[in-house]
Formats: structure tokens, sequence, C-alpha cells
């Protein structure tokens, strides 16, 4: 994982009240998600397809509801960081 990586997670962490959609979805393919195909709408589903070793899962499906399809609420962000165990994760890999 580039530096680049570890910025966005290091930023979602902060939780910010919206959180880019696009920098959300870079992490989600990261930890092995990729967007279901024909998703429409505000609510983008996410399916795990290729888990890493070091990430303990809660879910193989997260569903992250979008602002005008570019933001993402702090809820979800909180949501997402629990389900992976971001916190952990990121004290684990940070330099």
């Amino acid at each position: 994982m580039g530096g680049k990586d570890l910025k966005r997670i290091e930023k979602l962490l902060r939780f910010p009240p919206d959180f880019s959609f696009k920098d959300l979805e870079k992490i989600l393919e990261f930890f092995g998600f990729r967007k279901k195909e024909g998703t429409r709408g505000s609510h983008n589903i996410f399916i795990l397809v290729k888990p890493r070793k070091d990430v303990h899962y809660e879910t193989d499906q997260i569903t992250v509801p979008t602002i005008k399809g570019r933001k993402v609420k702090k809820e979800y962000l909180k949501m997402i960081a629990k389900y992976l165990h971001l916190e952990e994760w990121y004290e684990r890999n940070k330099k």
C-alpha cells in the first residue's frame, strides 16, 4: 500500500462529515471489494471478491449510500471502519 492509500485511510478514520466516494471506493478495492455491476441510484453495493489475509472481515457485502453520488456521510464511514477493523489495521501498518 502506498503512502497515498494510507493517507486516505487516515482521513477516513477522522470521520469527516462528508468523504469522497471515489476515495472510499479505492479503499474498499484495496481491501478486496468490488462494486457490484449494474448498481444504480444512490446506493452502491460492494462485494468481497478477494479477501486479504491481514484483515478480519465482519461482512462480505457493504452498501454505501452517497450524497449526490459524490460524498459519503460519516455514519457510513464509521460502519465501514468497524466492519473492516480499520483502526486496528491502520495501527499495525502505519510507518
